[in-house]
């Protein structure tokens, strides 16, 4: 018995002192881990809500998530895993903390200054653009005003495994068949469609597929798919003031949203190739293998940053905005899938730089358990740089 008091005691302690440290002005708010609190909801999906925060102790600006624990395919307490395996790997959302409060999984990460898709956006409405490079130091950024949050509220039911759902969020606004790609000319006809009528923002484009290639790289390395490859996933950070003054200022890329994310490695055996699986990411970038039930290995990451890219030139790709008409008995998914395997490369590239066609033909070209060559892609991505 003596003990068991003891004990409780001992955490009455701890929980006094860790409501002392926090600063009086926050005791009568939400604090996360006493060192977190809520300022702005700024998204929510299948996991549950996205909220802007700031470590009251450094001042930082953070990202909270949290889902009901009584989710039906709970999904922090997996991307907190994912994300500690990918932990000091460059270009990688940071994870600050998960734990569980009020019923509620809670992660907080890295807070980002906008997505990859609004940086396009920008570009293409003529603002002012830095050069997009590696990422190097984690993004600390200014909040807006404050806003209490009640952990019992905002959860939405979670009832797939899937973000094809969120397949509805937009933006406004020749070819290899040898595995060997370095057999392939490295100029594959880019300095004729110098000549024509390209996206002005298309150097801006290419700087950034060549991030998301590196970064991928470094996510495969460590074994793992990402499995929901768009642009909203794909964040920007602003240099901070010392990056600045020692001249090494641009954009930083970062990848997020490690929820659907798996391992394609087994020991040292590749998972196997069952056919039989469902549908599992934003069915706009998927590839046709996944539409087909196979089960998810790099390549088709690799295909979906090349969506990303020809979406984020174009503004579009063709089977957007697809719904079945009266009568027709085909899902959406279905509509998609029929239009995505009857659009040929050309029509899908017509009007980009050779690059876009000659990745596309090279990344379907790859089989279950072939490894990418992402210095092939990421040369080739240069090599259009020099001539545009």
């Amino acid at each position: 018995m003596s003990v068991d008091i003891l004990n409780a005691n001992t955490d009455t302690d701890t929980e006094t002192n860790e409501v002392s440290n926090i600063p009086e002005k926050y005791r009568s708010r939400t604090v996360i881990n006493s060192k977190y609190i809520f300022e702005k909801k700024i998204g929510a999906g299948s996991f549950g809500s996205v909220y802007r925060g700031r470590n009251i102790i450094s001042g930082d600006g953070v990202a909270i998530k949290f889902e009901a624990t009584t989710a039906k395919l709970p999904t922090l307490l997996w991307e907190s895993k994912i994300l500690n395996h990918l932990a000091g790997t460059p270009g990688i959302v940071k994870l600050r903390y998960f734990g569980t409060e009020s019923n509620k999984n809670i992660i907080v990460m890295d807070l980002f200054s906008h997505t990859l898709c609004e940086e396009i956006e920008k570009l293409k409405k003529g603002e002012e653009q830095d050069k997009p490079t590696e990422i190097l130091n984690e993004n600390k950024t200014s909040t807006e005003s404050q806003e209490q949050i009640n952990l019992e509220q905002d959860i939405p039911e979670k009832g797939t495994n899937s973000s094809s759902e969120l397949d509805k969020t937009e933006c406004d606004g020749s070819s290899t068949d040898n595995k060997n790609p370095d057999t392939t000319d490295a100029k594959g006809g880019d300095k004729f469609d110098n000549e024509k009528k390209i996206p002005p923002y298309t150097k801006e484009v290419t700087l950034y597929l060549i991030s998301m290639l590196q970064i991928i790289n470094r996510v495969h390395d460590a074994g793992i798919v990402h499995r929901d490859i768009k642009p909203e996933n794909f964040m920007i950070s602003l240099p901070n003031i010392e990056q600045n003054q020692k001249g090494d200022g641009g954009k930083m890329l970062h990848i997020i949203d490690f929820g659907l994310s798996r391992f394609y490695m087994k020991g040292d055996s590749h998972v196997i190739n069952t056919y039989d699986r469902s549908i599992v990411g934003t069915i706009r970038y998927i590839s046709t293998h996944i539409h087909d039930g196979d089960v998810y290995s790099r390549r088709d990451d690799i295909i979906s940053i090349i969506y990303v890219s020809i979406y984020l030139l174009k503004g579009k790709l063709p089977w957007m905005g697809l719904y079945p008409k009266k009568g027709d008995t085909r899902t959406k998914e279905e509509l998609v899938y029929h239009k995505k395997v009857n659009t040929t490369p050309d029509e899908l590239c017509e009007g980009l730089p050779y690059l876009f066609h000659k990745l596309l033909d090279y990344a379907y070209s790859l089989e279950f358990e072939d490894k990418p060559d992402y210095s092939y892609m990421i040369r080739q991505c240069k090599s259009l740089l020099r001539v545009i």
